[in-house]
């Protein structure tokens, strides 16, 4: 087949997030069978990049845009007028390439693709609604006319996108019988995200009361806030038994706001983006994500389970990963359970290694990259089949 891959990220083997990390992976594994083009943006820093993508690709089609150091309201109204154009620029490339499919990866990048008579997938990542509407939820006073009205925007811009679609792919089944609620009819298939794709058999000791946070900041407030979260609002009760509790802020472009954490308190660490994470993850003796809002699979947590780390989330961090509370991990809501959590964690060894030994085997399971690769091609035979 001759498939063409939209990214809406750069795809990177050490990629600055999970996604751009996941797109890699297809794109390695389906040129072993496939001829695979890739479109995608990319800052103009990162033109180097490509060269590692090139034994994969047949060709690449690249789309940069300028570096920013920091975003702001002038510059996500540039970032959305750049997804357009991209988006466009794109559907140029499924008009003349005389592809047998086309696969978008993110869904804004399927905007302005119109596909025709080529089958095209949409690989969701995340479902944009879905967030919006909690985040309409929770606002305040006039805070909930300017939610509401974003909800309603966005959910129409979705819906529009995937009756596009010949195939969407979610990360979850919750995220399936989202699509599925608010747009009766969709082809809608469940890819879970990969995990533990680079943690390896090495072992590494444990750091006493080390508490382990890693995400990709740059453009995800959501992480910013979940850090924050855990650091004002449990690690205080956290500490009222264990006052040596170290917390450790890793991952790709931590803001102003998270550096200076580690600036006042000498037992946080902010190291920024982390080139050996299979050590990140196996050193901290609990990995926490208060995840405040949902969306998709929380694939941190997948990578630290991988690990054999422990972990600690909400319900939304477990909601598309359906992990078995008390058996393969730990779920809290507010910041005193959260806290208990984490406590259990730092002194009952037994706990831990409990957790640890299932929440591995649970990945394994259900997370491995033959099987996403398995459920890709399926998919694809289908979509032939019915040409």
């Amino acid at each position: 087949m001759k498939i063409l891959i939209v990214s809406l990220f750069l795809p990177q083997e050490k990629a600055y997030h999970a996604g751009g990390r996941y797109v890699y992976e297809i794109i390695r594994h389906l040129s072993l069978r496939h001829e695979v083009y890739l479109a995608t943006r990319l800052e103009e820093g990162e033109r180097d990049s490509l060269d590692e993508l090139r034994p994969y690709c047949r060709g690449i089609y690249p789309y940069f845009y300028p570096s920013v150091a920091k975003r702001n309201m002038a510059h996500n109204v540039k970032l959305l007028f750049n997804y357009l154009g991209f988006s466009r620029y794109a559907n140029r490339l499924v008009e003349d390439g005389a592809f047998d499919l086309v696969q978008v990866e993110w869904v804004p990048a399927a905007l302005l693709i119109r596909g025709g008579k080529t089958p095209l997938f949409l690989d969701a990542h995340d479902v944009m609604t879905k967030p919006v509407e909690r985040g309409m939820g929770q606002a305040k006073g006039a805070g909930k006319v300017t939610g509401l009205l974003l909800y309603l925007l966005v959910k129409y811009a979705e819906r529009w996108i995937m009756k596009k679609c010949h195939t969407i792919f979610t990360r979850s089944e919750n995220d399936r019988e989202y699509l599925l609620a608010m747009q009766p009819g969709l082809r809608v298939t469940v890819v879970p995200h990969p995990a533990g794709m680079d943690i390896t058999e090495k072992e590494y000791p444990r750091r006493p009361h080390t508490i382990l946070f890693l995400a990709s900041y740059k453009y995800r407030r959501l992480n910013v806030d979940a850090a924050l979260y855990f650091y004002r609002e449990v690690l205080p009760l956290v500490r009222r038994h264990i006052p040596d509790a170290r917390f450790i802020i890793a991952g790709y472009g931590p803001p102003e706001e998270l550096t200076a954490l580690a600036e006042h308190d000498p037992l946080v660490e902010v190291p920024g983006f982390v080139d050996d994470i299979d050590m990140c993850y196996k050193e901290a003796e609990v990995f926490v994500a208060p995840i405040l809002t949902g969306g998709g699979i929380i694939v941190k947590i997948l990578d630290a389970l991988a690990a054999g780390t422990p972990v600690v989330t909400t319900t939304y961090g477990n909601e598309g990963i359906n992990a078995v509370p008390g058996r393969d991990l730990l779920v809290a809501d507010d910041p005193t359970t959260f806290a208990e959590g984490v406590i259990l964690l730092l002194t009952d060894q037994g706990l831990g290694l409990r957790l640890a030994r299932n929440g591995r085997a649970f990945v394994q399971e259900n997370y491995s990259l033959d099987a996403v690769i398995d459920r890709l091609e399926r998919a694809y035979t289908s979509a032939g089949r019915q040409e």
